[in-house]
C-alpha cells in the first residue's frame, strides 16, 4: 500500500463588501481543470503558511495585502484517494472592497463573486474542489462573530 503524501496549501477567502465570495475557475489544462475554488497554492520550502497565502494570493489575483490584513480562520484537511494525497489547508479571509482579480490565464480561466448559497450549489454539482462550501462557511462565521457583519 503506498503512503498517502502530504500538501500544504494555503488558501484565502475573499469576501467584498456584499458578501459574495471570490472564486476562481481553474484553467481547463490543470488537474481538476474547470473546478471552481478558492485563491491559494502549495506552500515553498521555508515559508510560513501566513506568507505562502499572501504570495498565492498575489499571484492569482493580484490582490497585494500586508500580514495583518490576514486573518486566519482554521486549519483544515481534504484526502483525496486517488491522487494518495492529502492537503492540509491554512485558511485565512479578509474583506476587499472595490477591487477584481487580474488572474493569469495559466492558472484560472475565469473569476466571479457569489453567495453562500451559490457556492453551496455549486460543491452539491461537484462544480467545486473539495471542501470549497465548509471552508466559505467557516470564514464567513468567523468574520460575522468578529462583528465585522451583522448577520
Amino acid at each position: 500500500m503506498k503512503k498517502t503524501k502530504i500538501h500544504v496549501v494555503p488558501c484565502v477567502v475573499i469576501f467584498n463588501k456584499e458578501r459574495k465570495v471570490l472564486l476562481m475557475k481553474r484553467a481547463s489544462n490543470k488537474r481538476n481543470g474547470g473546478k471552481w475554488e478558492i485563491p491559494g497554492g502549495s506552500l515553498r520550502y521555508g515559508e510560513s503558511p501566513r506568507s505562502g497565502a499572501i504570495r498565492e494570493l498575489k499571484e492569482e489575483t493580484g490582490f497585494k495585502l500586508s500580514p495583518l490584513e490576514l486573518i486566519p480562520v482554521d486549519t483544515f484537511g481534504f484526502i483525496y484517494p486517488d491522487m494518495r494525497v492529502e492537503f492540509i489547508i491554512p485558511l485565512y479571509t479578509t474583506v476587499i472592497e472595490g477591487k477584481d482579480p487580474v488572474i493569469r490565464p495559466d492558472e484560472h480561466d475565469d473569476w466571479g463573486w457569489f453567495s453562500l448559497d451559490q457556492v453551496r450549489e455549486m460543491e452539491l454539482t461537484d462544480r467545486t474542489m473539495k471542501g470549497v462550501y465548509t471552508m466559505v462557511a467557516a470564514a464567513k462565521r468567523l468574520l460575522e462573530g468578529m462583528g465585522l457583519w451583522i448577520s
